[in-house]
């Protein structure tokens, strides 16, 4: 089989799910280098940073010079830029940057987790969406709709994929480009990732992928669940930093990028496009940027 007829994984880089919950703060000028790091890799997008409020998430309160930072980034790499916008006036400040190619918005599963993050119920979060969604029309932006809890939920709430249905139609109906199913906090377990994906490759009706969570050494297992199951599509972060602070095994957090890799690597029909001796490069930068701070 030549890599001409091999299905190509999208990897999506996530540093900003890797330092969002750091307390202490890391100056912008070591985060724009790490990305400058990142975007000669060859991922698919670059998860580079949010619009929310600074006091809930100080490590964000750069993110307009962030991305003015990172603007010329964008002229020099195919990779595509993503921030997180949690609410509409996120949308307006992300309105600023022409460069970024696409807005995630986090919409629960969960009832509960929805209040929590947000502050609105689930109708209140799928109005919001909806108005996410004109000015992204306006601008000309993808919109990324994060399934949140889409694996269950530490809260003791009735979790069943009917639900998880029910939110996905939700989304879809509001005008969400691309759905990724997201594991808040490491409810994810293998047989969980093989029947969501199967799920989602029978119903959804738009692109779809998955930002899931796990241990290190259960990378591999849940990377080659998922793309077994008909997801083309996975979220990491270099070495697993950042991801779960709400997880009760502390050992969870983002899906380790070089295992997500091997694990590719190693399954018939399947590649990915990244340059390993950039990776490398791109390893080493994340652990002088996180190392000793997770």
């Amino acid at each position: 089989m030549t890599i001409y007829n091999m299905t190509k994984i999208a990897v999506v880089e996530c540093p900003r799910d890797a330092w969002q919950g750091l307390k202490d703060f890391i100056p912008t000028k070591e985060k724009v280098s790490h990305i400058k790091s990142l975007a000669k890799c060859g991922f698919h997008t670059i998860d580079a940073g949010s619009f929310v409020s600074p006091r809930a998430m100080p490590q964000m309160a750069d993110a307009k010079e962030l991305f003015g930072a990172i603007e010329s980034i964008r002229c020099e790499t195919e990779t595509k830029f993503l921030s997180i916008i949690a609410s509409e006036g996120g949308a307006k400040r992300a309105s600023e940057f022409d460069f970024i190619d696409a807005w995630g918005y986090p919409f629960s599963v969960s009832e509960e987790f929805q209040l929590r993050n947000s502050r609105k119920n689930i109708q209140n979060g799928l109005e919001d969406l909806k108005r996410v969604k004109e000015i992204a029309d306006k601008q000309g932006v993808e919109l990324v709709v994060y399934l949140s809890m889409a694996f269950g939920n530490p809260y003791g709430e009735q979790y069943h994929h009917d639900i998880v249905y029910e939110r996905l139609v939700m989304a879809q109906d509001a005008g969400a480009d691309l759905i990724s199913l997201s594991d808040t906090t490491g409810e994810g377990t293998t047989e969980k990732v093989i029947e969501l994906c199967r799920m989602m490759s029978k119903v959804a009706s738009v692109p779809w992928g998955a930002h899931m969570h796990s241990t290190y050494d259960d990378a591999m297992i849940k990377t080659k669940a998922a793309i077994s199951a008909g997801c083309t599509r996975i979220d990491t972060a270099l070495k697993g930093f950042g991801g779960c602070p709400f997880a009760s095994n502390a050992l969870i957090g983002n899906m380790p990028t070089e295992k997500v890799l091997t694990a590719i690597e190693g399954l018939e029909g399947y590649t990915h496009q990244l340059d390993p001796l950039e990776i490398e490069s791109a390893y080493n930068s994340a652990l002088n940027v996180f190392g000793g701070k997770h």
